[in-house]
């Protein structure tokens, strides 16, 4: 799998040890991810090695990007898509070194897919047009801990779409929070840019511009792939078969988004949902692809399909009201027809929520209590809302 395994293993450590309760952003909100009881949170230890496969791809479509990704498992395909607000202020589950929690104040809105709940995005984009997508590296060492507060994979892409316009954005927030993750990603601005996040010998490694000749990734290191995808070019040879799954995927990708040409919006969109077809998780191993996705960055539109239901959804994110003035917005990954799914949205559901994070949990065998499950979502529900528009900041909150 991909961007749940920062968060399962979390999960998990932390529902075997007592917790605290992080400082709310501007609320009274209680609990961490994981067991909640008295005393200081549990440190997140090593987490689980990832079970699935997924990929993504950025196609350059005339200086404006096309997003593609796959979310790969033999079996779990639930998941909650979520339009979350700008305004928000928000604080981080973990503490640095100096016991300081991570807390921003959402800039953007964006469009999220969440596999284990509200506040734990998969993959995104935001009304900049920055979109991302996770996949499980398992070579991942991320940074040791040090005064910078963590956030673990699923907080960190929420961060990264509340706070970031641009790649150069995502490259600067390494100096205010530290990643924790087992995680590799793909991230691409509304300006043609993309970069392959990784974090490897516990620093964060970033591939981008002349750096990156391929606009892919998979579940191997992008200087790996990318040397394969190149030597294999070099020979004239494009039969990957005798490569593993997720070197075929790599190089298959490559090459579409090698040869893609710029054209109409939905020719992009098109092309891109036919190079997650020809990567697909089932064709290489027993992972299918669940989730199908493409982000319009220029249209702030994401489609969408489903191993359940082939048909494409959209929804346009300009069509929600931005500020936290209002609810957050939610719709069941499987609900609604073919089409604009915009009106299928609903005022975010506690009571859903919770369900989705409990199914989630038996789903991978996470030990928790009820009130360890009650107390990470009200933590997650707790965030005030502060509606002006700013520049980005995080504040460090002991």
């Amino acid at each position: 799998m991909t961007g749940l395994a920062r968060s399962l293993a979390a999960l998990s450590v932390a529902a075997l040890a007592a917790a605290a309760t992080p400082p709310a952003a501007g609320g009274s909100g209680v609990g961490a991810v994981g067991g909640l009881g008295p005393g200081r949170p549990a440190s997140p230890g090593r987490p689980m090695a990832p079970v699935g496969h997924c990929s993504s791809v950025a196609l350059d479509n005339g200086g404006v990007t096309v997003f593609g990704a796959n979310l790969d498992h033999v079996e779990v395909d639930r998941g909650l898509v979520f339009v979350n607000k700008r305004g928000t202020v928000k604080t981080g589950l973990y503490p640095s070194t100096t016991g300081f929690h991570a807390r921003w104040v959402s800039t953007y809105a964006s469009v999220t897919f969440d596999l284990v709940g509200f506040g734990y995005a998969w993959a995104g984009m935001n009304e900049r047009g920055l979109a991302i997508s996770t996949m499980a590296l398992p070579a991942t060492v991320y940074p040791s801990p040090d005064a910078r507060p963590p956030l673990d994979s699923g907080e960190w892409i929420q961060y990264l779409l509340d706070t970031c316009a641009t790649i150069e954005d995502v490259i600067a927030t390494e100096a205010t929070v530290r990643a924790t993750t087992v995680d590799h990603y793909l991230v691409a601005d509304a300006f043609g840019k993309v970069a392959a996040v990784e974090f490897l010998g516990g620093q964060m490694v970033v591939r981008t511009g002349a750096e990156m000749p391929a606009r892919a990734l998979t579940n191997s290191t992008y200087d790996n792939s990318v040397r394969t995808w190149l030597n294999y070019k070099k020979a004239g040879n494009s039969d990957y078969s005798r490569l593993d799954g997720s070197l075929q995927r790599f190089c298959l990708a490559a090459d579409r988004a090698d040869t893609f040409r710029p054209c109409d919006d939905a020719a992009a969109v098109s092309y891109a949902f036919g190079i997650l077809e020809r990567i697909a998780g089932e064709l290489f191993s027993i992972h299918a692809s669940q989730w199908s996705i493409v982000f319009d960055t220029s249209r702030l539109r994401a489609h969408y399909r489903t191993l359940r239901f082939r048909e494409i959804r959209f929804v346009d994110l300009a069509s929600f009201d931005p500020w936290c003035t209002g609810p957050v917005q939610m719709l069941d990954i499987h609900a609604g027809p073919a089409g604009d799914v915009t009106d299928y949205f609903s005022d975010y559901s506690h009571d859903t929520n919770l369900d989705h994070m409990r199914w989630f949990l038996l789903a991978w065998g996470v030990p928790f209590t009820e009130q360890t499950l009650l107390g990470t979502v009200q933590h997650l529900e707790s965030f005030a809302c502060q509606r002006y528009r700013s520049r980005r900041h995080l504040r460090h909150a002991p």
